[in-house]
């Protein structure tokens, strides 16, 4: 059973990690039009999005020590974990995971809002 979980974890996780890497392309391929300057104002006045960047990055941060320490223990054979920790672990990877999607989810909205558009494009009447 304790298999069974660790390969739905491990799956989700994966699963996850491609979602992941479509908001981190998304953003690559708009690079070039964002306005860096509206970029900089959008991050930086908004107190609530620099706030839960911080959160999200110290909470990686910390489960990807824990999970440093849990591996460190295994290979210094000081065997300080139970082997049911294993879910434990890979329930903090899938949470790693996770979070750094949901950070690249919150940059990919914040990045679209500040692409350059063309005025005259945009204008109504314009459009081919």
């Amino acid at each position: 059973m304790d298999n069974a979980i660790n390969i739905i974890l491990v799956t989700c996780s994966v699963i996850t990690g491609f979602v992941g890497f479509f908001f981190v392309l998304k953003i690559w391929l708009v690079w070039k039009k964002v306005d860096m300057n509206v970029l900089k104002a959008r991050v930086f006045l908004d107190q609530n999005f620099l706030i839960r960047n911080w959160v999200f990055i110290f909470i990686t941060g910390a489960f990807m020590v824990l999970r440093r320490i849990m591996e460190l223990s295994e290979l210094l054979d000081k065997n300080l974990l139970a082997p049911e920790m294993n879910i434990i672990f890979n329930l903090m990877g899938l949470a790693v995971v996770a979070l750094l999607v949901i950070l690249a989810y919150y940059w990919c909205k914040l990045i679209d809002s500040a692409i350059e558009h063309n005025k005259m494009k945009d204008a109504p009447g314009h459009h081919k």
